[in-house]
């Protein structure tokens, strides 16, 4: 895989973005985990520590091609004082959905190196499928 000097500005930039997006959801989603298996929503619980684990392997395989390294200060964290379950999981599920469609996109810039647009749709997908597969989930537990 080429590394950062080899790669477009562009291309960069993207990654960069891509990088902090998934490594922000990774602990949102890990802090939500511990939540809902709190809250005895088993499933979903299960679904959203897989989501950090998966988006945590993806900044692994970003993290060499990115210009720079994020700082530790991390993603704001959902709002601990509330209970509504649902409200968290409707906005992690924008985010997902806000994350697919910004990957989409930044794959489809121009002048991208091929690598780095297969990199960023696989991202956008991964980031849909997650999305489904936590909206099963969360129907399957409130059942």
């Amino acid at each position: 895989m080429p590394g950062p000097s080899e790669l477009s500005s562009p291309a960069l930039g993207c990654l960069d973005r891509q990088l902090g997006e998934a490594l922000d959801l990774a602990v949102a989603c890990r802090f939500l985990s511990d939540r809902a298996r709190t809250d005895g929503d088993g499933l979903t619980a299960v679904v959203l520590e897989r989501l950090s684990s998966d988006l945590t392997d993806q900044a692994a395989i970003l993290a060499p091609l990115a210009r720079v390294e994020r700082p530790a200060g991390g993603p704001p964290l959902p709002d601990g004082s509330s209970s509504d379950s649902g409200s968290w999981l409707a906005e992690l599920d924008a985010r997902l959905g806000r994350a697919a469609l910004i990957a989409q996109t930044d794959a489809m810039a121009p002048d991208l190196e091929p690598i780095i647009v297969g990199l960023l749709s696989a991202l956008a997908a991964l980031y849909r499928t997650r999305r489904e597969l936590l909206l099963v989930s969360t129907v399957l537990d409130a059942a």
